[in-house]
């Protein structure tokens, strides 16, 4: 009697089959690294620029907007525009408002930017009576929602 050596169709099948749902599973997780990692980088453009547009402010107390790429330009802001072609446009300002909107506490929000029909502010500028409220960045009319930044 010969003894054949070597696997039978079903055990290469079966070892395919294991080794595809293990592909599938490491490319659902590492797309979802990636897209979080993106979705941090852009929370820190967005806090840069805020830092960014109080130090500018600072310096030049009688201007209420500046040019994100102005920011960047004059090392107010800290980042690689040219990797982020959203703010890489002369129409994307930063804001000083000294009151929010629609704040029934009547919240002040010292800087915010627009993107892309988004509002995104520091909640560590939004000034109350007793000083600094919040460390967080925010979003919205008033400043107090975090930011959902996609």
């Amino acid at each position: 009697m010969k003894k054949n050596k070597g696997f039978t169709l079903i055990e290469l099948l079966a070892v395919i089959v294991i080794l595809g749902i293990m592909l599938a599973i490491s490319v659902v997780a590492v797309n979802k690294i990636r897209k979080n990692q993106e979705v941090e980088n852009k929370r820190n453009v967005i806090s840069s620029i805020l830092t960014g547009a109080k130090r500018y402010f600072a310096d030049e107390p009688s201007k209420s907007e500046v040019r994100v790429k102005y920011l960047v330009e004059k090392d107010y802001a800290d980042f690689d525009i040219s990797e982020y072609d959203e703010f890489d446009n002369d129409s994307i300002k930063v804001f000083y408002n000294n009151e929010c909107p629609n704040d029934s506490n009547k919240l002040k929000r010292a800087f915010y930017v627009s993107v892309n029909g988004k509002t995104y502010n520091d909640c560590g500028c939004a000034i109350q009576t007793g000083g600094v409220t919040g460390k967080k960045l925010c979003s919205g009319q008033n400043g107090t929602d975090e930011a959902n930044i996609n």
